[in-house]
This record gives structure tokens, C-alpha cells and sequence, in this order.
């Protein structure tokens, strides 16, 4: 039978997801304050709300997985947050709001090089992964979510 119920650990390591979703909002958040020049003119309410949209949601189902114990009651808000992100690179791929020469700006000048080979195309190239991965995700862990679901009410494997 399928374990229902997480581990201690399991609960506050699946945490450490929403820890790398801080830094990132963070790491995009300085650009936009600091109008370091990574986004654009471009780069308007709703590009705002297609890239910190899926990153705050992001946060949600370790949280609830957290409170819960269980992996399953997150499914559903982990499938909506993988659909929004598609959708939402999607947007961000088509208006394409950000200059990725500007990327490295919220680090120290030693560590630019490292960053160099963040071009516009590679941008690009990440929101369609994110795209196709975002749809393929999604419907995964609905498939899943459903699988575990029958399980749970019909008391079997």
C-alpha cells in the first residue's frame, strides 16, 4: 500500500522549495527595484503577474504539505501552479520583457562571467521548456492526484 501519510522530514524538506522561490522572487525583485535594465519597457502589470504569479503559488503546496502531512491535498494547487506557469511563460515568451545582458547586475562584478552565456536566445529557449514542461507537469500530477485519489476512497491498491 502507498504510503499516505510524510515523514517529518519529508514535511519540512519539501520546504526548501519555497526557500529557492524566495531567492528567486528576491533575485527578481531586485532587478525591478533597482531597475538594474533585465526587464524591459515591455515589462508591464500583466508580465508582473505571469512571472510572480507562478513563483508565489509555487510556495503553496509545500506549505499545505507542511500543515497537512499528506502529498496528495497539494496535487491539485501544484497541477494550477505548474498550468500557470506555462501560461505564463507563454505570455513572457511572447512579449519577451527582459534584457539578459543585464542578468548578472545584482552580483558582484567577479562573478559576471559566470552569466555570460545567458543570452535573449537562451531566455527564450528557458520559458518554451518551461512552456512544454509547465502543460506536461500539470496533467502528471492530475493523472497522479486522481490515481491516489481512487486509492484513497477505494481502500486498495
Amino acid at each position: 500500500m502507498a504510503q499516505i501519510h510524510m515523514t517529518t522530514a519529508q514535511r519540512w524538506g519539501g520546504l526548501y522549495t519555497m526557500v529557492l522561490m524566495l531567492l528567486l522572487l528576491a533575485f527578481f525583485a531586485y532587478h525591478q527595484l533597482t531597475g538594474t535594465g533585465f526587464f524591459t519597457s515591455s515589462f508591464g502589470r500583466p508580465e508582473m503577474l505571469a512571472l510572480y504569479g507562478p513563483i508565489a503559488i509555487s510556495m503553496l503546496p509545500p506549505i499545505l504539505r507542511a500543515l497537512q502531512g499528506k502529498r496528495n491535498p497539494a496535487r491539485p494547487l501544484e497541477a494550477t501552479g505548474d498550468l500557470l506557469l506555462a501560461i505564463g511563460s507563454m505570455r513572457l515568451r511572447s512579449i519577451f520583457p527582459f534584457d539578459f545582458t543585464q542578468i548578472a547586475d545584482p552580483f558582484p562584478s567577479t562573478w559576471h562571467f559566470a552569466f555570460a552565456w545567458l543570452t535573449n536566445d537562451v531566455g527564450r529557449f528557458i520559458l518554451l521548456l518551461q512552456i512544454v514542461i509547465g502543460f506536461i507537469s500539470s496533467m502528471a500530477i492530475i493523472a497522479t492526484y486522481i490515481s491516489a485519489r481512487r486509492k484513497e476512497l477505494g481502500g486498495g491498491e
